[in-house]
């Protein structure tokens, strides 16, 4: 009975996609970015890290991180179709899986496990790197002195008008979660026994009371890319370097005297700066696209691909697929 259900919605499915499948146009998309270890004058201390959008999928954390709240506490946890519809539920810690340990560095190379190929319908598809395309160029820019590769990735998108698009999450590099904040500001290192889950595990009501601590990537941010007659390219990362900087100190402790320090103090210590690189490009197909700045640079190629002509087969074991993209909930 399960099974005939299943074929008659995947042929319903089907046929709503054969419907609207002229309206899909996708492409592949490569990206190298890496960092320029040189000195430069200019400064950005007073720049911000990247804003990013609520609809921003993330197609890199599905296969470099490694969820432990399911096994914590016995639950299935929050696939990437739960994220997108309950985001208030999912962000609790006893039922996502949003909890995940996260390596220190990201690998310079980003892939899914096998050779991928998207559906009619899907949302962006993570390439493995045997999909790649950039072998070549990222050998000789990696002769070059004083540069670093940060992240290498491909991935197939649908194309969508400017309104439509939704940003692609693009982070590597180091994180530096340990020592400073998202925002820059330096933190006090946690005791090994606060890092690590825990708790009682040995029955499934066991509690996940681990505090969470999202990683502060070297390199992060957004590239969306849309189309509109031509195909655009909007640029939105930052690379976070430490360094120092003056930062005003609220007084140690409150007295009749303290309160009269509207301004507080000020003294020099550990900040995570913001280098932005935010760029805005019409670009052609096929083309090799070279996105220049002072501290780094991205290598770029959208590609014309052969356009999808089904969906996605239906699990009939009811298990979300793995390494799925995920909506931004950070």
């Amino acid at each position: 009975m399960l099974r005939k259900i299943a074929i008659s919605i995947a042929a319903i499915t089907a046929l709503s996609h054969s419907i609207s499948a002229h309206g899909e146009s996708w492409f592949e998309v490569e990206v190298f970015i890496f960092e320029r270890q040189t000195a430069s004058v200019e400064k950005w201390l007073d720049a911000s890290p990247p804003k990013l959008a609520n609809n921003t999928v993330d197609i890199i954390t599905p296969v470099i991180s490694t969820d432990i709240t399911g096994v914590a506490v016995g639950l299935n946890g929050c696939s990437s179709t739960d994220w997108a519809s309950d985001t208030t539920q999912c962000n609790d810690p006893k039922v996502s899986n949003n909890m995940a340990t996260h390596p220190s560095e990201v690998p310079l190379h980003v892939g899914a496990a096998n050779p991928q190929s998207a559906y009619l319908g899907q949302g962006p598809v993570l390439l493995a790197q045997s999909q790649s395309q950039f072998k070549d160029i990222i050998r000789t820019l990696s002769r070059e002195p004083y540069v670093k590769g940060l992240v290498h990735l491909t991935w197939q998108q649908n194309m969508q008008s400017r309104r439509a698009a939704k940003p692609v999450r693009i982070f590597g590099g180091k994180d530096f979660s340990n020592t400073f904040n998202y925002h820059g500001l330096g933190v006090k290192k946690q005791a090994e026994t606060n890092t690590m889950p825990t708790g009682d595990y040995s029955s499934l009501g066991g509690l996940y009371d681990a505090p969470k601590i999202n990683p502060v990537w070297e390199l992060d941010g957004s590239i969306n890319i849309y189309l509109s007659h031509y195909l655009y390219v909007e640029n939105n990362l930052a690379l976070r370097k430490p360094t120092q900087k003056m930062i005003e100190t609220a007084p140690a402790a409150f007295n009749e005297y303290s309160a009269l320090e509207i301004e507080g103090t000020k003294q020099l210590a550990p900040y995570l700066q913001s280098i932005p690189l935010i760029q805005n490009r019409r670009v052609r197909s096929g083309e090799l696209h070279y996105f220049d700045h002072p501290q780094m640079g991205i290598v770029m190629q959208i590609r014309k691909m052969a356009q999808p002509t089904s969906v996605k087969p239906i699990d009939l074991t009811g298990h979300e697929p793995q390494n799925q993209p995920q909506p931004y909930a950070g």
